[in-house]
């Protein structure tokens, strides 16, 4: 999980490429982990307001969608197809496919 965790943070910004299914669910994972402390946090600190888990959430937001992206090129999809609903979904638990227009 770590390796897939820097992968996404260290390109946290290129929606250009592939990404792995294994490296996709792993950062994600990665996130719904990282969001119990963070909620914890937020009912100790702050009376249930959600600042922690907010900041957290606005700072993994641009590497979260770059990587949903890179794991559409890596099924042979446009990024593009992120914006429909199920049909996402659909295409991000799909296996890698051949080498495709979005090699690198």
């Amino acid at each position: 999980m770590k390796e897939a965790v820097r992968h996404a943070l260290n390109n946290y910004a290129i929606f250009r490429g592939r990404t792995t299914r294994r490296n996709y669910w792993l950062f994600y994972l990665f996130l719904v982990l990282l969001n119990i402390p963070t909620t914890i946090l937020d009912r100790i600190l702050f009376a249930g307001h959600a600042y922690v888990s907010n900041i957290a959430g606005l700072f993994l937001l641009v590497p979260l969608i770059a990587g949903a992206v890179r794991r559409m090129h890596d099924v042979g999809k446009r990024g593009w197809w992120l914006l429909v609903p199920f049909a996402n979904l659909f295409f991000l638990v799909q296996p890698s496919g051949p080498l495709n227009q979005f090699e690198l």
